[in-house]
């Protein structure tokens, strides 16, 4: 039996702490045994403990107060000084004034504790902390790579032990070969969904087409994008309507350009953070995906597959990994609303082209997206992980 520590940096619940508990949910009990130890006390634990699965958070492991979720994360590094030379210092500075502490913390802790392997569930840079205190330790170590993050040649150094690398999409897979890392030890495992409660429905073909956006209300998401493509959209035609549901820096923006738009008025609503979200954009007929940074592997699209719906999203980063164009959906030329509104008005007006687009969505989910199959990958790469 071994025993695995999970570690989850996120500091509210997303895509990695979602794609987690798939995982952890469906693992051979016989062969693990799940801890995952969370850096925020988000109420996501509350999901995990009922699959009986034990947690715990690092101010627990201090024995000191909780730490508050950060509500906006900021970006690395100000964009202004994002040099090779700056980034270098950076992450020196970061390791001398977080992870050495981080590590020292978790060493004695996993040592204790007895794991047999480390799944950092996040960059290699934010579980960095948790990386070098199991390579104290000596235990193995699997880093999960889900975003287009840099690596310096001085982070390169502290995680040459990490033993796999998985990436989320074969777009990051590349990015972190050309980061410098042994592509021996670089592999693709796309995140799964639950396809099980991910059920397509009839086609519905009303007097409006449907069109769903599901995501954090940030910049990088393409919120006003999105909303600017609709006012074309809306401009061409009488038949369609946009929803827009989530929440985040972006919201009060979004929400006053859809307000103040006569063109918007009635057919764009903004419903804000739902957690019937699936069942929301089951109803939908089309799924935007409109990041205008690159997407490593978007949950939404995913879980848009797997209800049998078409997704149209930008042709970069892992986009075009999920939407096979002209099959599945539609890509779309990123940071071009008017691109993106062509794409969804072809759509909007041809509705067998989106029946057909949705019958191979569901199709591909089941070929390459399922939550069981990606368990089972992961956990195969344990064996080979803990028997070397």
């Amino acid at each position: 039996m071994s025993r695995i520590l999970y570690v989850e940096e996120a500091s509210a619940f997303g895509g990695s702490t979602s794609t987690l508990l798939h995982l952890v949910k469906r693992l051979d009990r016989r062969r693990h045994e799940p801890f995952v130890l969370f850096r925020f006390n988000l109420p996501a634990r509350e999901t995990f403990a009922a699959h009986d699965i034990p947690t715990a958070t690092w101010a627990s492991i201090r024995g000191a107060a909780e730490e508050a979720p950060r509500i906006e994360s900021a970006p690395e590094i100000p964009a202004c000084k994002r040099t090779d030379a700056y980034r270098l210092l950076w992450s020196v500075k970061q390791y001398v004034t977080h992870n050495r502490a981080d590590s020292l913390l978790l060493e004695g802790w996993i040592r204790r504790e007895g794991f047999s392997l480390l799944h950092a569930n996040n960059a290699a840079s934010a579980n960095l902390g948790a990386i070098l205190a199991a390579a104290r330790v000596g235990i193995p170590v699997l880093s999960h790579q889900r975003g287009f993050f840099p690596l310096t040649a001085f982070r390169r150094r502290l995680v040459r032990k990490v033993e796999r690398f998985v990436c989320v999409s074969n777009a990051v897979r590349y990015h972190y070969i050309d980061q410098g890392l042994s592509a021996a030890r670089v592999l693709t495992i796309y995140d799964g969904v639950d396809l099980t409660s991910l059920t397509p429905r009839p086609p519905r073909h009303g007097n409006r087409v449907k069109i769903g956006w599901f995501a954090r209300f940030e910049r990088w998401k393409g919120c006003s994008q999105f909303v600017d493509a609709a006012r074309i959209v809306l401009d061409q035609r009488d038949d369609a309507e946009f929803i827009m549901a989530g929440t985040g820096p972006e919201e009060a923006l979004i929400r006053k350009m859809a307000q103040s738009d006569p063109i918007l008025a009635g057919r764009f609503s903004v419903p804000g953070f739902r957690k019937d979200a699936p069942e929301l954009m089951a109803l939908c007929d089309i799924v935007v995906n409109s990041s205008i940074e690159p997407e490593p592997l978007s949950n939404t699209a995913l879980e848009a597959l797997a209800l049998g719906l078409p997704v149209v999203a930008s042709n970069r980063g892992g986009n075009p990994e999920i939407v096979d164009h002209g099959v599945t959906g539609l890509l779309y030329e990123a940071l071009s609303p008017r691109s993106l509104a062509e794409a969804l008005v072809r759509l909007v007006a041809d509705a067998g082209l989106r029946d057909e687009c949705g019958r191979a969505a569901r199709a591909r989910a089941e070929r390459l997206f399922d939550a069981d199959a990606y368990a089972r990958r992961v956990q195969d790469l344990y064996a080979e992980i803990i028997e070397d």
